[in-house]
């Protein structure tokens, strides 16, 4: 089994006995808050989108943000390289304004360092740059092309290199090296990849860890249990998922109990969501209640929900899962972040 190394944090040292995390040799657990979209924010000019959404963040209580370290989409200002060896340093100084932001405010950050899917331009944009690009008709389908991407030696060149560039890059707002800055909790080697075979995984996983001294997952939704990383990660939504109306509640605690239960690691539910426009509000509540509660029951070392959004943030932008603070979870979340802390 892999054991997580000591890290120098902000608020103190976190290790791991194999099963779940430690901060001074006391259990340590949180409930998290997911705003992917921080550093393209920034990238395009309104710092004070991800500043605001940090702010929500710390009044929620809620002492970690996932958010994405990567932007590989070419048609944004925001991205963060142009090519398959090229970075593109406003994109990177827009994630350095991001981790030294939630520095100040003694937040950590889950960092994933690519994306299966093609919104930020993701394993169908590496496979252009590449040279053997996407049909148009497949793009919105990585199952169709992720074997490609996952056996690619190039490609796994590309990613090394990426690792690498940004474990040595230092923040030029606070001069910290990305690999060691304390802020980081996490890195995820993608955020849901999907077909992901056992190879890659460990390929992957040893490049960061040689290069980054802060935790690793594999980032995916099912809880895979490998012994290439530190964390497990776990992502849920109902009505995506095929539950039927009314078991949604169930159907959530279902699923964190078994993978809780299956896995060997520290465990993270990193996202969870229900339609802002599905459920009453009322069921809704005591769903995300429940599902908080469970995990806090089955020692889940952390959970949070799908989506934290800043107050100009329209809701449809993200199919209905955004919510914001002073709204609809705000003691939902509180309650939770007191039974983890």
């Amino acid at each position: 089994m892999v054991r997580c190394r000591g890290l120098d944090s902000i608020v103190g040292a976190i290790t791991s006995d194999g099963t779940q995390l430690l901060r001074a040799g006391r259990p340590w657990r949180f409930v998290l808050a997911n705003a992917y979209y921080l550093a393209d924010e920034v990238g395009q000019g309104n710092p004070e989108h991800a500043t605001e959404a940090l702010d929500d963040a710390v009044a929620l209580g809620l002492p970690v943000v996932r958010t994405w370290g990567f932007n590989d989409a070419p048609w944004k200002e925001s991205r963060m390289q142009d090519d398959l060896s090229t970075p593109h340093e406003p994109g990177l100084r827009a994630l350095d304004f991001v981790v030294a932001e939630a520095g100040k405010r003694g937040l950590r950050l889950i960092l994933p360092l690519a994306d299966y899917w093609p919104s930020y331009g993701g394993i169908a944009q590496w496979l252009a740059w590449r040279g053997t690009p996407v049909a148009d008709a497949d793009r919105a389908h990585p199952e169709r092309y992720a074997a490609r991407f996952f056996a690619d030696r190039q490609l796994r060149d590309a990613y090394a290199a990426r690792v690498r560039q940004l474990a040595a890059r230092r923040n030029t707002l606070t001069g910290a090296r990305y690999g060691e800055d304390a802020t980081i909790l996490a890195w995820e080697l993608m955020n849901e990849p999907r077909e992901a075979p056992e190879d890659w995984i460990a390929f992957a996983a040893e490049t960061v860890r040689a290069e980054c001294r802060q935790l690793i997952s594999l980032g995916d939704e099912g809880a895979r249990d490998s012994p290439d990383v530190d964390l497990a990660s776990l992502h849920f939504y109902p009505e995506k998922q095929g539950a039927t109306r009314g078991d949604e509640e169930r159907f959530g605690c279902a699923a964190i109990t078994a993978a809780a239960r299956a896995v060997t690691r520290p465990f993270i539910v990193g996202e969870f969501g229900l339609r802002g426009d599905g459920l009453p509000l009322p069921e809704r509540q005591r769903a995300y209640a429940a599902w908080l509660a469970c995990a806090a029951d089955e020692g889940v070392a952390g959970i949070g929900p799908w989506l934290l959004g800043y107050a100009s943030r329209p809701p449809e932008w993200d199919e209905q899962f955004t919510f914001h603070a002073g709204g609809d979870y705000d003691a939902t979340l509180r309650d939770a972040a007191q039974l983890f802390s």
